[in-house]
């Protein structure tokens, strides 16, 4: 970002005039911001003290008329009577409107005179101003909240003295502490009218609010317990004059105790509580002006920095976007040469290697649509660093991964996460053939590949290094599947196979059945001869049984030597044939402790040969039986076929098994395992189930046992 030149232009003109003139506004905002910061803790502090000086003045007023009450010469003297001494408290109360009321108490703290006569005979013996004032002189209480009115009130009192000195009462004017909220609130509107805001408020030692221009909350709350405070932190405040800052209500607030006077002795501190936003107006004002000088001149830079910029730039720039449409595969056209020198020889340039890569472009996307086309898979990676470099569509769906997450990976780290191509790794057993540099070689192997045999073709290559073609850079593996085509060789290798064993068959059926026919006919003439018992008749009906028996195995014979011989086809309830096989093979199972078990749910009828399929499950079930050595499981079971076309019918056992060579070569004529085997049963159910329109399957893994799995076609 900052390499282009319109960003390398822009920072130069920040630096020349942006900076300098940021700089000198920022000085002249803080020397600013510190005069209106001064000039608001004077004015908060003259306010303050201000407002002291009139509190102050206030309190001697009310003492003196305390005093003066006290010093009347009629209340002065104790034999006045109490008549007397109510027309001097009502001429005091008319007198002054401050006040309205007075009493008059004596010695034993019992009003004796009141100018309304509302509480004579109230005893007041218990407190503590009374008690105090009784002492001598004039007292001016605290203001509190009253427990017998519920309201604050302000307690003034002044002992009484005869012409002796003695005390004989005390008298207590009672004062209207709207006069005291008024005062106060001539500070609040005096804030107002200067712009300031805010409002006065008094308050005592002990952090409780005397007065507030809100009534409500005077003398029913506390002040430091409201805004945290402890009284150290508010004496600190008061006696180094600071100015207190609460961040929640966003206030300023300053503080001036009252002097303290003979008859009043309470902490009374006048707060001047100013709210910040107030305060703050001015420089945020202050700061805007500045903001809006700062952005017009930025403004002004960057328009001209852009002009410029594009008047050197724009012809650069436009081969840029060429360059970086190219790079991502659009479609650009030759540049025109119509600026500068410099700027035409290097678009001419460009040209020129534009052109290049395109036919280069092509020539590469042509091979890649072949790699990846072909049915072949095509892999490489690299000598030393093990990096997989192609990776075609055809190893794609063999290894169940994409492209995009294999470029890239160590083939080592593949072959681990990879259980597919592992197993297709060590089957071709590519490690030792890497390892020793046997290039250049073509092999086929056999490979377990998800769950089936399947056959591969392999071409091996090194890949030779561009730079020096002594060495080599990389690894080439070509592979295709052969497993279609090893199936369709060995398909047409057990035809020819059938075909052969069919035309032997034909010929030693036709040499058999010749002399049978004799031999049955002379039988059949011993039985007519009325020289032969019972019991010898009952002998040649066996072996006439037997001989017809033989007839038909060598018609089955010469039905293998021509399987076009049209036979007869009849419904077949398959499950029937299974339990009709499971009856007779029972007694066998058991002498050989085999648990023989049928497994078939509800299927269909299908049209077929019946017998066909009779002689397969009983091959097929009489070689799982001799393949069982003891105590083992037979199972056959059929379902209908997810697509519903075929009956899948399976014989599986638990024996021997057999191994890959052996399975290979299964079908083969005379090839048997067994040691009075003739090699021809196999072979002969491939070709009955060829008859019946079905494919047979063969899965078997050594020590573990074999499964026949028989398709039978559903549709007549």
């Amino acid at each position: 970002m900052f390499k282009s030149l319109k960003m390398k232009l822009f920072i130069l003109f920040f630096f020349v005039t942006i900076l300098p003139m940021a700089f000198v506004a920022y000085i002249t905002y803080q020397s600013q911001r510190e005069d209106i910061k001064q000039q608001t803790d004077q004015l908060l502090f003259a306010l303050g003290d201000s407002a002291a000086v009139s509190l102050d003045d206030f309190i001697q007023e009310r003492l003196q008329d305390v005093a003066t009450i006290a010093q009347n010469p009629v209340i002065q003297n104790p034999d006045s009577d109490f008549d007397d001494i109510q027309k001097e408290l009502k001429k005091f109360v008319e007198l002054n409107s401050i006040y309205f009321g007075a009493i008059f108490i004596d010695t034993d703290g019992i009003i004796t005179v009141d100018v309304d006569d509302t509480v004579i005979g109230t005893d007041l013996s218990d407190r503590k101003w009374f008690q105090k004032t009784l002492r001598g002189g004039v007292h001016l209480s605290d203001i509190y909240i009253s427990d017998v009115i519920d309201r604050q009130i302000l307690n003034m009192s002044g002992s009484v003295q005869d012409e002796n000195g003695r005390i004989h009462g005390v008298v207590s004017p009672s004062f209207d502490l709207q006069y005291l909220w008024r005062r106060i609130d001539l500070f609040t509107r005096q804030q107002q009218s200067i712009g300031l805001g805010g409002y006065a408020f008094l308050v005592n030692q002990n952090g409780d609010i005397v007065a507030h221009p809100n009534q409500d909350i005077s003398g029913r709350q506390n002040f430091f317990e409201d805004y945290d405070l402890s009284t150290e932190q508010f004496n600190h405040i008061v006696q180094n004059r600071l100015i207190y800052t609460h961040e929640e209500s966003e206030m300023l607030q300053t503080f001036v105790k009252l002097d303290k006077k003979n008859g009043f002795e309470n902490d009374w501190y006048v707060g001047i509580a100013v709210p910040l936003a107030n305060i703050q107006d001015p420089l945020n004002q202050l700061l805007t002006k500045y903001l809006i000088l700062f952005s017009c001149v930025l403004l002004i830079v960057i328009i001209g920095v852009f002009k410029l910029s594009n008047y050197i730039v724009k012809p650069l720039q436009r081969l840029v976007f060429a360059t970086s449409d190219f790079a991502f595969g659009k479609k650009v056209y030759p540049l025109s040469t119509n600026s500068y020198h410099e700027v035409d020889t290097l678009t001419r340039t460009f040209n020129m290697m534009m052109r290049r890569l395109v036919e280069r472009e092509k020539s590469h996307q042509k091979s890649t649509l072949i790699l990846e086309t072909t049915d072949n898979g095509v892999l490489s990676f690299q000598k030393d660093s093990r990096l997989i470099t192609t990776f075609n569509r055809t190893c794609e769906e063999l290894f169940g991964v994409k492209k995009e997450s294999v470029i890239g990976l160590k083939i080592d780290d593949f072959i681990k996460f990879n259980p597919a191509f592992q197993q297709f790794y060590r089957c071709a057993k590519l490690q030792g053939i890497i390892d020793k540099q046997q290039f250049n070689t073509q092999f086929e192997f056999l490979c377990k590949f998800k769950d089936a045999p399947r056959y591969f073709f392999m071409s091996l290559s090194p890949l030779k290094d561009l730079n020096n073609e002594q060495e080599f850079e990389g690894i080439l593996l070509v592979f295709n599947d052969t497993t279609d085509k090893r199936e369709m060789e060995m398909k047409l290798n057990r035809s020819e196979k059938l075909q052969m064993v069919g035309q032997l068959a034909a010929g030693f059926a036709h040499e058999i059945r010749n002399p049978l026919t004799t031999i049955r006919g002379f039988i059949q003439l011993f039985v007519r001869s009325d020289e032969v018992s019972e019991s010898q008749k009952t002998h040649y009906d066996v072996i006439i049984k037997e001989i017809d028996r033989v007839n038909e195995i060598i018609s089955e014979l010469l039905n293998m030597a021509n399987p076009n011989h049209v036979t007869v086809h009849e419904e077949t309830d398959i499950v029937k044939l299974i339990n009709e096989i499971n009856i007779l093979y029972k007694t066998e199972a058991e002498w050989r402790r085999v648990d023989f078990r049928v497994e078939c749910e509800s299927l269909p009828p299908v049209w077929i040969k019946k017998n066909k399929l009779h002689q397969i499950l009983m091959n097929l079930v009489k070689n799982a039986l001799e393949a069982i050595q003891e105590e083992g499981e037979l199972t056959i079971s059929a379902q209908v076929d997810p697509t519903e076309s075929f009956i899948k019918l399976t014989v599986a056992d638990n024996g021997g098994g057999m191994d890959p060579n052996t399975l290979a070569k299964l079908g083969t004529p005379f090839f048997t395992t067994k040691e009075s085997g003739t090699g021809l049963g196999i072979i002969t159910c491939y070709r009955l189930i060829e008859e019946l329109g079905g494919t047979m399957e063969i899965e078997s893994e050594q020590g573990r046992g074999t499964t026949f799995i028989l398709f039978i076609p559903i549709e007549r």
